[in-house]
């Protein structure tokens, strides 16, 4: 493999996080993420980077790596460090060790055609990561951070974060439209799907029971756009596709607000969950298809 193809793997590896197969949809998403954070910018370039190398070293499949298959969970994995932990030199290898598992759970995955990898490596390890942050001081931030939000429902504020929220962004609006006009860049049509699962997910602000700062800063918008997302264009759907688009869709923001009144870190769980769920129904239904001929 080329430098060239290496690099271009790399960038791919970033975008498609949105699923977006497109080395300048990377580069926006790195520009966005650097609007809020040069660190966070910094550390998903080298969980990507470190992700990729792995499967190279390990010589996984070259079209995967080339797609950026096996770098989008070390691109979460990179950014959840500097989100949750303190910088230093303990950080810092545990995100290394924990990119590098990034490949091989998401290699362990590939084994199975059941459910779709997504980004549930990211989540498995960024919840491992945090279990350990707890038990070690080094690890832990010494201040708690804070995102600042308005009681009063801002449709601006929410529509950026539900878009910035997909990379642990939850403070610079500006991230969002780089986000939006990365996967733009690569498909219209995933743009605009990604903008009407972020607009139905505001119906959450007619729920009294859920705190209007929690919606303003994203928390109910970026598991919906990302579900979406993968159930229009990922998943193989032969029939009542928008249904079930909207079934997840539902099914996300459920998960997220149960996760939430949990206390849970969700991550992008409930989007994992709500794909998986429609993935499982689908496979269940051509399994019953086939039975009955």
């Amino acid at each position: 493999m080329s430098l060239y193809q290496m690099i271009k793997g790399i960038f791919r590896g970033i975008g498609q996080v949105m699923f977006q197969n497109n080395a300048l949809s990377g580069v926006l998403m790195l520009v966005g993420i650097g609007c809020n954070s040069l660190s966070m910018c910094l550390f998903a370039l080298l969980g990507t980077t470190i992700s990729t190398l792995t499967a190279i070293a390990l010589k996984y499949s070259r079209e995967n790596i080339e797609n950026g298959l096996y770098g989008f969970n070390g691109t979460l994995v990179g950014i959840a460090v500097p989100c949750f932990m303190a910088i230093n030199v303990w950080s810092v290898v545990l995100m290394v060790i924990a990119s590098v598992a990034a490949t091989l759970v998401t290699r362990g995955f590939e084994k199975q055609k059941l459910l779709p990898t997504l980004t549930a490596p990211f989540v498995i390890l960024t919840w491992m990561m945090l279990l350990v942050s707890y038990a070690c001081p080094e690890l832990q931030q010494t201040g708690e951070n804070v995102v600042a939000g308005d009681r009063a429902f801002s449709i601006l504020r929410a529509v950026s974060l539900n878009f910035g929220q997909i990379m642990l962004q939850g403070n610079s609006l500006l991230t969002g439209v780089f986000f939006l006009l990365a996967i733009s860049v690569n498909s219209r049509k995933m743009a605009l799907e990604a903008l009407l699962a972020c607009v139905l997910a505001l119906v959450v602000v007619c729920v009294p029971l859920i705190d209007t700062q929690l919606i303003n800063n994203g928390m109910y918008g970026y598991n919906a756009i990302l579900t979406v997302l993968a159930v229009a264009n990922v998943l193989n759907i032969s029939s009542w596709r928008n249904t079930k688009v909207l079934i997840a869709l539902g099914l996300s923001i459920v998960f997220q607000y149960a996760g939430l009144r949990l206390g849970i870190v969700t991550l992008t769980a409930p989007f994992v969950l709500s794909v998986w769920l429609i993935a499982l129904y689908n496979a269940l239904k051509v399994d019953l298809n086939n039975a009955g001929k």
